[in-house]
């Protein structure tokens, strides 16, 4: 039999951290899924903060890094005032989420503008390494 480690998903824990939370004075969004109308347009309310892994990331024998994205659809460059609050938000050492535990979370890819085509909202990115110990 062989042991097999369980770690805690790394991507909800950053949707407990963000969802409600309030950013440039806007109660954030988090989806998995970005939704769209019958137009194809996103769906208000916004600012929406679309969380979602990437390549990347290692297992050690002690811990995992995962690479995760956050993305954040709002008009003008409200998009990137509240990513950078955001960042501000999450980052950091031992986070207790309702999903896990987090030994670390630090940003790597700095909060931008993202190209969009869109005439009323903007994108801004930014990526994360989320460190986290096995639950078992």
């Amino acid at each position: 039999m062989t042991d097999v480690r369980v770690f805690p998903d790394t991507r909800a824990a950053l949707f407990d951290l963000i969802d409600g939370s309030v950013h440039d004075g806007e109660s954030v969004r988090a989806v998995y899924h970005l939704q769209a109308d019958s137009y194809g347009q996103m769906e208000d309310p916004f600012p929406v903060a679309h969380v979602y892994g990437a390549q990347g990331g290692t297992v050690g024998f002690v811990d995992r890094v995962d690479r995760r994205v956050v993305e954040v659809y709002a008009p003008g460059e409200q998009a990137v005032r509240v990513l950078e609050s955001i960042t501000a938000f999450v980052c950091g050492a031992d986070i207790e989420t309702p999903s896990g535990y987090l030994d670390r979370v630090e940003c790597v890819v700095a909060p931008d503008d993202v190209p969009y085509q869109s005439d009323t909202l903007n994108r801004a990115a930014a990526t994360f390494l989320v460190t986290s110990r096995p639950i078992n």
